[in-house]
């Protein structure tokens, strides 16, 4: 395992403050991930709501109306319902049906936020949900600890044990599972209590929401520390918690995320070789464009692979989703088109959004789509600035 740490503290761009998250790997201070939101408004993620059924849509979803506004619950997450009160017996998912539903994403624009009917509690260690039952285990997880971790019971309800809990004995997981479960038993006693629209659960653990905000364990990472200066929260942090002060250098500074904030924001990247990239975002596609500019020394194929990593990098960073349209270097073998590829789809690999590197097109440009997950950098700052 790696070891990473986050700063997550506030930053003030053109008047308004933004909290952002950034991830950073120990050994080299190398930027892995970095998110940001408009402090005056909550996430909602992870909240669980009583709601009402206001239309089922076949291949589409269903749609449900919660306190001061919709949700959306897709048929990938339409598992079975628990019910609070349904109209109709014999008839799933009826108008006017109360059911519970948990949050999983917030409204991006114009569209709803989107929920599920499984309702999960989600630390760095595990992840306990209801309906389901059975234990199951990350790919990861060693072995030994599979066997060690066998005898766990998961309360009636579907348990999956990450990578992260190869440092905890079963003794503690146990524990914490228990914990979890009695948890999850009083969100779905409360529920029943709800005859309208209601906010059942509302999710206000920090410290787990930090902890697994990026796909640490999937990229065999581990948090060290969560560094802010924020006195608040750093009360909330725990044992992770490292609190910074330093009147002539500030936290944000120290770790140049005003610099990178404002990067982020650029069209044009600078690579080591002299060359750049530059990107343009559009509603209906992203066009990035790969040019030699002062690196007329270096071989295309070697400029093509430095941009190949930095684009990915600049996506992940940037929060580039849908169609994306990349212009490289011109190049002169269908091996080098190959390794341009292989090295894209590796590095898809740690970034918490689907990514699909489609291939090179007849004109000799690559096409990929990218999962959308957040608004784009670019969209988030442009909004909290007005």
């Amino acid at each position: 395992m790696t070891e990473c740490f986050l700063v997550y503290d506030r930053l003030e761009q053109d008047g308004a403050f933004v909290k952002v998250l950034a991830c950073f790997r120990e050994e080299d201070r190398k930027l892995l991930y970095i998110r940001y939101a408009d402090e005056a408004k909550n996430s909602i993620v992870g909240n669980v709501y009583a709601a009402r059924v206001e239309k089922n849509v076949p291949g589409v979803g269903t749609f449900l109306v919660i306190p001061d506004g919709h949700i959306c619950v897709h048929e990938k997450n339409a598992l079975k319902p628990f019910y609070i009160r349904r109209q109709s017996p014999s008839k799933e998912l009826s108008e006017g049906d109360l059911v519970l539903v948990q949050v999983v994403k917030d409204a991006i624009k114009t569209k709803d936020p989107e929920g599920r009917f499984t309702v999960s509690i989600k630390t760095p260690d595990f992840i306990l949900e209801h309906p389901g039952t059975g234990v199951n285990f990350s790919k990861k997880l060693d072995a030994a600890k599979r066997e060690e971790f066998a005898g766990i019971s998961s309360d009636g309800n579907f348990l999956l044990v990450r990578t992260a809990a190869q440092t905890k004995s079963a003794a503690e997981i146990s524990a914490e599972v228990k914990q979890a479960a009695e948890k999850l038993s009083d969100i779905f006693s409360n529920g029943k209590n709800h005859t309208g629209p209601a906010l059942v659960w509302e999710s206000e653990d920090l410290l787990n929401s930090l902890l697994t905000a990026f796909p640490f364990a999937a990229n065999d990472l581990t948090v060290s520390t969560i560094k802010t200066s924020d006195e608040e929260i750093y009360r909330k942090l725990g044992d992770y918690g490292e609190l910074y002060k330093d009147e002539g250098l500030s936290l944000l500074d120290l770790y140049r995320i005003r610099t990178i904030t404002d990067e982020l924001l650029r069209k044009t990247v600078w690579l080591k070789s002299g060359a750049n990239i530059v990107i343009e975002q559009t509603e209906a596609l992203s066009v990035i464009d790969v040019n030699s500019a002062k690196s007329k020394k270096s071989a295309s194929f070697t400029v093509n692979r430095e941009a190949a990593a930095e684009i990915m990098d600049q996506i992940r960073l940037r929060n580039i989703s849908g169609i994306i349209i990349i212009d490289f270097m011109k190049m002169h073998s269908e091996d080098e088109r190959k390794g341009i590829i292989a090295i894209m789809r590796s590095l898809a690999k740690m970034d918490p959004a689907r990514i699909s590197v489609e291939g090179f097109t007849k004109l000799g440009l690559l096409e990929m789509t990218r999962e959308k997950l957040y608004p784009p950098v670019s969209e988030i700052l442009k909004t909290i600035r007005k």
